[in-house]
């Protein structure tokens, strides 16, 4: 489970849309549960209906830098291309 401290902000870097920040911080606010990237500490990734957020929480601050946003693909999706050969 994650949960930003009081007073944390969250960092866009790559400027994505406004909705999706506040997406984020309307998460992080409540807490929800993430996957910890096991190649780097301090760096997670948040799952919620079909949206995957990676984020770096900093752990001076605890500040919240966005790094990627991406939409999950359903596993029909996945299944119907495993054939294909490159």
């Amino acid at each position: 489970m994650i949960q930003m401290k009081e007073g944390a902000r969250i960092e866009n870097p790559r400027k994505y849309e406004f909705g999706a920040v506040e997406n984020l911080r309307l998460l992080l606010e409540v807490g929800i549960p993430a996957q910890p990237d096991p190649q780097r500490n301090d760096f997670y990734e948040i799952e919620h209906g079909s949206e995957i957020y990676y984020i770096h929480v900093s752990p001076i601050n605890g500040n919240v830098v966005l790094l990627a946003k991406w939409l999950r693909q359903s596993e029909e999706c996945c299944l119907s291309t495993r054939d294909l050969i490159a």
